[in-house]
């Protein structure tokens, strides 16, 4: 039973794990919101601008284009499903 259980706690623990590893985050420059379609488009220092559909339309009111901002976000069906998003404060990058 104990060799059972530990095996589930382990097989539990892993897929939590790959879970965790779905969710993104990119921070930078919020460079276009558009309240139509619910989503905020961010250009981090580095790379490509990444465009973020949030979950709750009312998160976009947290940030302002030419503001600093990060969303957290996970791709489902090809679309960056953002479930959080905040203004980073002075000094963060």
């Amino acid at each position: 039973m104990k060799k059972v259980m530990s095996i589930v706690l382990v097989a539990l623990f892993v897929s939590s794990l790959a879970f965790a590893a779905d969710i993104l985050k990119v921070k930078g420059t919020v460079t276009k919101i558009d309240a139509a379609a619910k989503s905020v488009t961010i250009q981090p220092k580095e790379g490509d601008a990444v465009t973020v559909i949030m979950e709750d339309a009312d998160q976009l009111s947290k940030v302002k284009e030419g503001e600093k901002g990060q969303a957290t976000y996970e791709v489902k069906d090809g679309k960056n499903a953002g479930t959080k998003l905040k203004k980073m404060s002075e000094g963060c990058s």
